[in-house]
């Protein structure tokens, strides 16, 4: 069992991967932080610094309807004060990525401000 914090984190990073999988960008939208700044770097793809960019690249994403089934697995917390990060793996369809998620605390809700993902040879 992880300590509460770490437990609220994986939960913010579960939510993240339902509205991924559910392809529902409301809630996609909903997670990642309002006031703290945001980037994300999908695989393959440009570093993208803004949250309206961000976003843009999700809403593309899930409404394309060409997205795999996704899951995650072997989710690991670490947290230093209000900001904490998960690693996982990703598993889209017969391709696995590493990928890091960061979250940072806002108004006591932990919310996604980074996601990148990248291939792994990890099974």
């Amino acid at each position: 069992m992880f300590p509460p914090d770490e437990t609220a984190v994986l939960f913010a990073n579960d939510a993240f991967y339902a509205a991924f999988g559910l392809r529902d960008f409301a809630a996609m939208e909903a997670l990642w932080a309002h006031t703290s700044p945001v980037s994300c770097i999908h695989p393959g793809g440009p570093l993208m610094l803004e949250r309206s960019i961000v976003m843009g690249s999700w809403r593309a994403i899930l409404d394309s309807g060409q997205t795999a089934s996704v899951t995650h697995l072997d989710a690991t917390p670490m947290l230093i004060g209000d900001i904490a990060w998960v690693t996982c793996l990703e598993r889209i369809g017969d391709n696995i990525l590493a990928a890091t998620n960061i979250f940072a605390r806002e108004d006591n809700v932990w919310k996604m401000t980074h996601h990148q993902a990248g291939p792994t040879d990890a099974v």
